[in-house]
């Protein structure tokens, strides 16, 4: 400590930001309300603040960006009752206005300041290079502490601050539980006597010692002790921050905003105004909570007095280059204003003769309120949510640390039907987070279907039935809120062998047929993940395609009476493979037609067991979500079957998570195919069939080139034959029956001939 001299830089402070929770916020409105009624004198408000935990909570769009641009959280408690020693608690009030009308719309407007006394303009608090007896000759205004003093001085500071704290914890055991409550919590400033060496000999005179900082403890010191006294406080500042956004135009650092307190309490109460002062700005990588049943291991001075209102400290060699993450604490040299420059007016009145600063700044950079909107956490659908999410993130937290909730929540998922599969894949879609569901659907609701197909009801069947594709998208807004993105696209897809385009209004139902072709081919292109749900084998045949032309996963889902039949992912080519996996058609020798033809209505009817369908729709959905959390995706491989589970199965493999089909959820197969006649399962894997009709290299070049004219002329073909052909299904038929030809061709010469002669 030196007398002033000229001062230079003006020291920047970083002032606090309020992260008020909401909940805070409604439990207030709610007091407001019941007890405070039309009161608006002030109640006891607890503000707190920590290190590097507190830049990144409450913003967590933010917090994606670098954390240092961030100022210190300030977040806020009424109760007075929780006791936090790993937080640094600042006492102030609150008072409420009688704005019942904000509080009707569940919009709060506040006003948030730290108060920080503030010298005369003119008289700011300025850095002062004048060289004292912790700092070399001319350093500069600000050190990093590392580089002052080493890595082992660093050690000691930590340790010496975390005995400081602990002895602290213990004094307040002491107290009764009011003032307990009051005190304990993390000190904010302590004095710091540094460690004095004999520069000759280099053995330590004076181990280095942390106190309170109060005015009985400074006075307590020696004039040789007050000399080099180093005025030490927390500074809520990231503690790696020297290059960043709180770097000022001068290139020094922002720092707390509570030192603009200690600098007024020092000139003002311990009468150092005019000198130069030392500060540590200790940035501590974190504030752990400090145990009182902690040992505390006090040294004797040197007229063997026990110094239990300090901590001495002074640790080994031991790891040298380890500065206990406090090497980038900031050694400051500032020049103390006089008790007379933070007199505005020469008054009595202390509301007049003295002002602070610190009021928060808005949206706009301006002093003045800001709002939160309370709205959408008394919304039930909102607080549905919360719960959803909170149900997966106990998920993730406890069982499966590499769940992707965010991924999951922002997938676009179209559903081509919405019958019994599309209502309960988009039910358990719902559950997994998922928020933005297309249904695809031409059908109306029955009154046959709201006891199988769980996203209608009774009135959905009125006056001839609403359209299931809106009737389910309205259904899914209204089970899970608002915030579900949800939409119900009325179409029909074309299907080989039902052909269209004939008859007086053939050009009308030409034009509207093309529409549906590429209205379906760009909602299946723009979903991350599509879901063929429909009845009939033909109806799957455009959106297959279609999904490998617009390379978009595909997860196929078809029932019949009593079992079912999964295809959880379509691709053209996988490197890690040599061969590619098959589609739904790829185990077919015919092109599909129209199933439907000289059948009667009872026969075209969907007869399935009624617990078929969510079991198949359960199934499909988790392998979508598996598929997700796969490095490769819907490129995954399909698992192998290990030989020696042969006896229990040689259809189901084992995941013993060294597979390279193992996802964080589990194997990716191939197929599932399932019965609830032996309530089995199996996962066979097939190979692509170079001639198949759904995903021949040959069929999605000609739907890339043709597009709608190409589905004409598969929809109009009566027989399949056209497919056949471009697939080359006909040409490998017509080999296949030369070769059958030729293994029959039995010589009947030969028939008769013997070895043997009578």
């Amino acid at each position: 400590m030196t007398t002033s001299s000229e001062k230079t830089q003006l020291v920047r402070f970083l002032p606090f930001r309020s992260v008020a929770e909401p909940s805070f916020w409604l439990d207030h409105n709610s007091r407001k309300l019941n007890e405070l009624r039309l009161s608006e004198e002030g109640i006891p408000l607890h503000g707190f603040f920590g290190v590097t935990s507190a830049i990144t909570k409450g913003n967590s769009a933010a917090s994606a960006a670098s954390t240092t641009s961030i100022p210190p959280g300030m977040r806020f408690d009424t109760s007075g009752n929780a006791r936090r020693n790993e937080w640094i608690r600042a006492h102030g009030s609150i008072h409420s206005l009688n704005t019942i009308e904000a509080l009707k719309r569940n919009m709060t407007v506040y006003w948030f300041a730290f108060p920080a006394l503030s010298p005369k303009k003119g008289c700011g608090i300025a850095y002062s290079t004048t060289a004292t007896t912790t700092t070399t000759t001319s350093s500069p205004p600000q050190i990093r502490l590392v580089d002052a003093w080493g890595a082992k001085e660093c050690r000691n500071v930590s340790k010496c601050f975390h005995n400081l704290r602990l002895l602290h914890e213990q004094q307040q055991q002491e107290l009764d539980d009011n003032e307990a409550n009051y005190h304990v919590w993390c000190p904010p400033f302590f004095l710091l006597i540094p460690t004095l060496k004999d520069e000759s000999t280099g053995n330590i005179i004076r181990k280095m010692k942390c106190l309170p900082l109060n005015k009985r403890s400074y006075d307590t010191l020696s004039d040789e002790e007050k000399d080099c006294v180093i005025f030490g406080f927390v500074d809520p500042t990231n503690n790696n921050n020297t290059t960043t956004a709180t770097t000022t135009t001068d290139g020094t650092v922002a720092v707390g905003w509570t030192l603009r307190n200690l600098v007024a309490y020092l000139s003002l109460r311990l009468g150092l105004g005019g000198t130069d002062v030392t500060f540590l700005s200790l940035r501590l990588p974190f504030l752990r909570r400090v145990d009182s049943s902690e040992s505390i291991s006090s040294d004797n001075d040197d007229d063997g007095n026990n110094m239990n209102n300090s901590y001495i400290m002074d640790v080994g060699d031991e790891f040298d280059n380890n500065d206990e993450g406090v090497g980038n604490s900031l050694l400051l040299n500032i020049a103390i204003p006089l008790a007379s420059d933070y007199k505005w007016e020469e008054t009595d009145d202390i509301y007049t003769s003295y002002r602070c600063v610190g009021w928060e700044l808005n949206k706009n950079n301006k002093p003045g309120p800001r709002s939160i909107d309370l709205r959408p956490l008394v919304s039930p659908s909102h607080l549905a949510r919360q719960a959803n999410d909170l149900n997966l993130r106990l998920m993730k937290w406890r069982a499966l640390p590499n769940l992707d909730v965010q991924h999951l929540s922002q997938l676009k998922v179209v559903l081509l039907g919405a019958g019994t599969l599309g209502c309960s894949v988009a039910r358990t879609l719902l559950g997994w987070g998922v928020r933005k569901i297309t249904f695809v659907d031409s059908g109306r609701v029955s009154y046959s279907n709201p006891v199988r197909q769980s996203l209608f009801g009774i009135e959905d069947c009125k006056d001839g039935g609403k359209y299931k594709a809106v009737a389910a998208a309205e259904s899914l807004v209204t089970i899970a809120g608002p915030d579900v993105q949800s939409e119900g696209v009325v179409l029909t897809i074309p299907m080989p062998g039902h052909s269209f385009g004939g008859g007086k209004d053939g050009a009308a139902e030409t034009a509207a047929v093309k529409k549906d072709v590429e209205t379906l081919h760009k909602l299946i292109e723009e979903s991350d993940v599509a879901f063929l749900l429909t009845d009939t084998r033909e109806s799957r045949w455009l959106p297959t395609v279609m999904a490998l032309a617009t390379d978009t996963p595909m997860i196929n889902a078809a029932l019949g009476l009593d079992s079912w039949l999964l295809h959880p992912k379509t691709q053209l080519e996988i490197a890690l493979q040599s061969q590619r996996l098959g589609c739904y058609f790829c185990n077919d020798i015919v092109a599909p037609e129209n199933s439907t033809r000289d059948r009667t209505l009872d026969q075209q009817c969907t007869v399935t067991r009624p617990g078929l369908a969510p079991i198949a729709a359960s199934m499909a959905t988790e392998l979508c979500v598996a598929m997700f959390h796969h490095s490769l995706g819907n490129c995954a491989p399909a698992p192998e079957v290990k030989r020696d589970n042969a006896a229990a199965g040689a259809y189901t493999p084992a995941d013993d998570g060294t597979s390279a089909s193992s996802s964080a959820l589990g194997l990716m197969p191939h197929q599932i195919r399932g019965t609830i006649v032996t309530y089995m399962m199996m996962t066979p894997s097939v190979p692509a069939f170079p001639s198949c009709t759904g995903c021949g290299d040959s069929v999605v070049e000609e739907y890339k080139k043709g597009g709608f004219e190409f589905v004409k002329c598969v929809c109009c073909d009566a027989d399949g034959s056209y497919l056949e052909k471009v697939s080359g299904l006909a040409s490998f038929r017509e080999e296949a029956a030369k070769k059958l030809d030729e293994c029959l061709d039995w010589d009947d010469d030969d028939d008769n001939d013997s070895d043997f002669e009578e």
